[in-house]
This record gives structure tokens, sequence and C-alpha cells, in this order.
């Protein structure tokens, strides 16, 4: 049975959706543009508890958290040089990026971003900019420095840390306006220079 995805253009969806277009996997793509209201109702919470995208299925399997999708995809459907194994050195940083930038930078920048738009739940203070800012420095300058020496995250090869890492980049940058230091702009440039972000970025509306 082929994957469902549930998208909203701009949100963490992206992250599985380039990763499903870079392994070149079957799936159905369900897109919706974000409405508050829908994705509270009980309709939708059927798909999602959370009431949030992305939502994937396998078969009857609901899986959530975009970076947790990631994995489970290339657990369940690999194997794909998208993926850095446990015997390969790159390992731990592997892991470390593919994680961390949501929890430490996309998760204070979603709620920034939510605030920026007048979105009243996402509303926390005035502080709370100068605080998100702190937080993308610090997660700026570890990447900067990561990429000293790196194409990549891990294993001199893109890899599904890149795809954590580039949409969080694409947050910070195109929706939350944050500048990027040089060597990280000029990966942020390459990620986007790939076919399959070209394509799931461009696309738009519900289908």
């Amino acid at each position: 049975m082929a994957l469902i995805l549930f998208h909203t253009p701009n949100s963490r969806s992206l992250r599985p959706l380039w990763l499903i277009e870079e392994m070149g996997l079957d799936f159905d793509l369900k897109v919706m543009a974000y409405y508050a209201d829908y994705f509270a109702s009980d309709s939708y919470r059927e798909i999602n508890p959370m009431g949030k995208v992305p939502a994937l299925y396998d078969g009857d399997k609901l899986i959530l958290e975009s970076t947790v999708i990631l994995q489970y995809i290339l657990a369940k459907h690999g194997p794909s040089p998208l993926s850095v194994e446990p015997g390969e050195a790159d390992f731990g940083f592997y892991l470390t990026w593919l994680h961390m930038v949501e929890s430490g930078l996309s998760h204070y920048l979603a709620v920034y971003l939510g605030q920026m738009m007048g979105v009243d739940k996402y509303a926390v203070s005035e502080d709370f900019e100068t605080y998100v800012k702190y937080q993308a420095e610090k997660a700026f300058e570890m990447l900067n420095n990561h990429l000293s020496q790196r194409s990549y995250i891990a294993s001199e090869r893109f890899t599904a840390a890149d795809i954590s890492v580039g949409y969080s980049l694409f947050l910070a940058s195109k929706l939350c306006r944050l500048p990027l230091p040089n060597r990280v702009e000029t990966y942020f440039e390459r990620l986007q220079d790939r076919l399959a972000w070209q394509k799931i970025v461009s696309i738009k509306g519900e289908t």
C-alpha cells in the first residue's frame, strides 16, 4: 500500500515530502492550506489527533513528527544512501543534526513566525524575539563551524540530516527573515539547487 502524506505548503511536512521525492517512493500526497479551525476540527483530528502536519500513514500505521518520519521512512523503505548507518564514522553527527535542528531551532522559529503573523495562540512577548534570535545564532554558529571542512552534514554526501537542516534554514531565512552566516548561506543555496527541493517547494494549494 502506498504511503499517504498530509502536507501544508511551507510547513515541516516539507521534510518528509522532500525525502520521499529524493527516494522516488510511491505515495499519495494530500495537500491542504493552513486553516486553524480545520486542523482543530474533529474530522482532521481523526487523521492526526494532534491536529498538525505532517501526518504520514503507512498502511494503517500513523507516524508523526517530521524528523521521526524521516527516520521511519529510511528504516522501513530503504536502504538508501540518504541514511547514515551505525557503522559509518559520522553516524553521531547524522543523528544529532537530524533531530537537533527541530528541537533546538525550528521549534522556536515556528512560534516566532506565528507571533509575527499575529496568530493569538502563538503570542508570547516582545522579549521572545530576542530569545529566538539568540537560539538561532547559537545554532547557526554551530552549523557554520560544522561546515568549515564539509559540503554536507555527514559522510560527505547529501542525507536526510541535510533535509532536516535544510527545512530549518528555509524557515529561518525565507519565512522568519533571519540572516545566515556566509558558509551556512552557501550550504543552503546548494540544497536549494536540488531538483526534488525545487519540485516540492513549488507545490501550492490543495489536491
